[in-house]
């Protein structure tokens, strides 16, 4: 039933819980993988750039996508028995994740809602809002139990 399941990976506290959820969901289904990470645009570098030559801001760009790549290397080692492709994209979060959907035939995204409220939603946004909106395929949002028993004591 879904042979490709996507995990968007921020690599916040709640990146453990939400890969534990993805991988039971892969093993019913023998499913593979793809961790995705989308670094955001180096444009926004661009009120920086009297500061900084544009050899140096590529240089920065190469030194976060390598060190993206060995984090999800890492995080990749924790699944085991499951097949598991890593991706690293640059760009607008939700558009990078759905169009990976589209171009990847992913069949169910798996991500986490971090649950902001109020003024920082509005300011911010969510991006897991934005893919259930625009992606082709099923996304299945979970509030990791950490923020849930955060929530909890309020």
């Amino acid at each position: 039933m879904f042979s490709k399941i996507l995990v968007p990976i921020d690599f916040s506290e709640y990146t453990s819980d939400i890969v534990a959820n993805a991988m039971e969901i892969a093993r019913r289904f023998d499913s593979t993988i793809h961790l995705l990470h989308v670094i955001p645009n180096m444009d926004y570098f661009a009120p920086y750039e009297s500061f900084m030559a544009a050899e140096n801001v590529v240089a920065v760009q190469k030194g976060i996508e390598e060190e993206v790549q060995r984090d999800l290397e890492d995080l990749a080692k924790g699944i085991s028995g499951i097949p598991v492709v890593k991706a690293v994209r640059m760009g607008v979060s939700f558009v990078q994740i759905v169009d990976y959907v589209r171009t990847e035939g992913i069949e169910l995204v798996v991500m986490a809602t971090h649950g902001r409220g109020g003024l920082e939603h509005i300011i911010i946004g969510s991006v897991a809002e934005k893919v259930v909106r625009k992606s082709p395929c099923p996304v299945l949002t979970i509030r990791p139990a950490k923020k849930q028993m955060k929530s909890s004591r309020l």
